[in-house]
């Protein structure tokens, strides 16, 4: 997918963002052609990324604080006013890092889905400070897995989103970025820092994957973040 993708190569879009967007489009077809989705401080309008919940068969209704984003539910995600067992799926993307505490999203989460729904979830961990406009925390996959059995999820599957070479590159892709914005470098020295990012996101998508590195304790201690997959007992 990365080959096919040439949005990644733009400074804006960081290997984060890419293995989020991977993670949808490769679970996206656990919600039924049909399925009514809840989506946890998800926009309307404006999305980031490349995958887009509205192109596949579900019926997805929005709950955010921003009026601006026209949520179909205006309000404090812990508390969304739907009945219990409204939904068959929940997605909550990149939101949890910005609220003070995620295990009351996670538990309204379980409240408005019916037995049997899916959950899908993507947090950042070795990603740079971004308030939205507050960012509280980061938390481990170890962390996700306790607060998901303590709310009564179960089949919770976590996956590690890129390990240290993701974080490294998101790094220099990050300061070649900011260093482009504010305009301090031009000429030889701003191609040199573009083509070295960019050929840093090639080569951290490739050895990421060796099996070498994804078993070395050291190299998978690092991650950029976490996909998470859980459902509602029946």
């Amino acid at each position: 997918m990365l080959s096919k993708n040439r949005k990644i190569f733009s400074l804006s879009y960081t290997l984060r963002r890419y293995y989020v967007d991977e993670f949808y489009s490769r679970n996206i077809n656990l919600f039924e052609q049909g399925s009514i989705i809840l989506d946890i401080g998800g926009k309307k309008k404006n999305k980031r990324g490349y995958f887009n919940i509205e192109n596949y068969p579900v019926s997805v209704k929005y709950a955010n604080l921003d009026i601006t984003t026209e949520p179909d539910f205006l309000c404090d995600v812990t508390n969304v006013p739907a009945p219990k067992s409204t939904f068959d799926g929940v997605v909550c993307s990149e939101v949890l890092e910005h609220v003070p505490d995620p295990k009351k999203v996670l538990e309204e989460a379980f409240r408005v889905l019916r037995p049997g729904g899916v959950l899908l979830v993507c947090v950042p961990f070795l990603f740079r400070v971004h308030p939205d406009p507050y960012d509280f925390g980061r938390y481990t996959g170890q962390y996700w897995q306790t607060v998901l059995e303590d709310i009564g999820f179960k089949n919770t599957k976590i996956e590690c989103q890129g390990l240290f070479f993701s974080v490294a590159s998101d790094m220099l892709t990050g300061f070649a970025y900011q260093m482009e914005k504010e305009g301090n470098i031009s000429g030889l020295k701003r191609w040199f820092i573009r083509k070295l990012a960019v050929f840093g996101k090639r080569k951290a998508f490739e050895l990421d994957r060796k099996q070498h590195f994804k078993n070395h304790p050291f190299f998978n201690s690092y991650t950029a973040g976490y996909g998470i997959i859980a459902f509602k007992p029946t």
